[in-house]
């Protein structure tokens, strides 16, 4: 069976599981019917690659900004509200990718330094972003910026790349200042249980994608309390009506399926943190 078909099946029967007891028989035969196609309909079995953080993100730099992600839609206007809340400053956008929030905290008027480990991120960053901002490749495992450098940090769907978070939460908790703040988002841990991986299409068409690990909520406050990090706030965006068309892209499901299987769960956590 195909990967594509094992996920539509997947995301069908999730659909008929939150349906269960408390939703509508009319919307479970439906989903029954499609079900019952998927299974009968032959399909091709096509190639998937793994790649890793390094090779993954260079494959994907090219597409990476022009093709629609369903995670950074729900996650982006959460994560730019929080940025809001915090006058100017140093700020640092760690696993800054292509710069998308560097861009933005430059907008926001703080002195930016974007670090992501990749070459070709980083091209696309410069190329893009604003030249006021000065990009470092560097891991989020060491950080190429002294102690207690910055007021700000942005670590945004990054960490779910790492077996272990407590060596890139250490790194940010010493780059960032006395009081400062720490901003993190990432895919849902829910969401990588059920399969989800940072899947993409290169520049020729090849399907890759880079693995995410499971960091449940305990295991983030564990870290955060072996740091002394406090939470000011835990934020879990859900996939609304607006983002159904994009979820069921790929997909030859219904749109009422794909609203049934997703619609009102969360789709990305974002902590908010400050340094003591």
């Amino acid at each position: 069976m195909s990967y594509e078909k094992q996920h539509e099946l997947g995301l069908a029967g999730l659909a008929l599981l939150r349906n269960w007891l408390v939703g509508n028989n009319k919307d479970a035969k439906p989903i029954l019917e499609e079900i019952k196609g998927l299974i009968k309909k032959s399909s091709v079995e096509g190639e998937v690659t793994t790649l890793d953080v390094s090779k993954g993100y260079q494959a994907w730099a090219e597409t990476y900004d022009s093709v629609p992600n369903l995670l950074i839609q729900v996650e982006e206007p959460v994560v730019r509200s929080v940025l809001k809340k915090f006058k100017p400053g140093d700020a640092l956008d760690a696993a800054c990718g292509s710069g998308r929030y560097s861009e933005f905290l430059n907008f926001l008027g703080h002195k930016v330094t974007g670090v992501d480990l990749s070459p070709d991120m980083l091209s696309q960053a410069r190329k893009n972003r604003s030249k006021q901002i000065n990009f470092l490749q560097g891991d989020l495992t060491e950080i190429p910026l002294n102690d207690e450098t910055v007021d700000l940090e942005i670590c945004a769907l990054a960490l779910t790349h790492f077996p272990n978070i407590d060596k890139a939460l250490s790194e940010l908790s010493r780059v960032v200042r006395s009081k400062g703040h720490i901003v993190i988002s990432d895919i849902h841990p829910w969401l990588v249980a059920l399969g989800g991986q940072a899947e993409f299409f290169d520049q020729l068409g090849k399907h890759n994608y880079v693995p995410n690990y499971i960091h449940w909520h305990s295991s983030y406050f564990e870290s955060f309390n072996r740091l002394g990090l406090k939470v000011i706030q835990c934020l879990e965006p859900i996939m609304e009506q607006k983002h159904v068309k994009l979820a069921k892209t790929g997909f030859s499901l219904k749109e009422k399926t794909v609203e049934v299987a997703l619609k009102d769960l969360p789709i990305a956590v974002v902590w908010v943190l400050e340094k003591p």
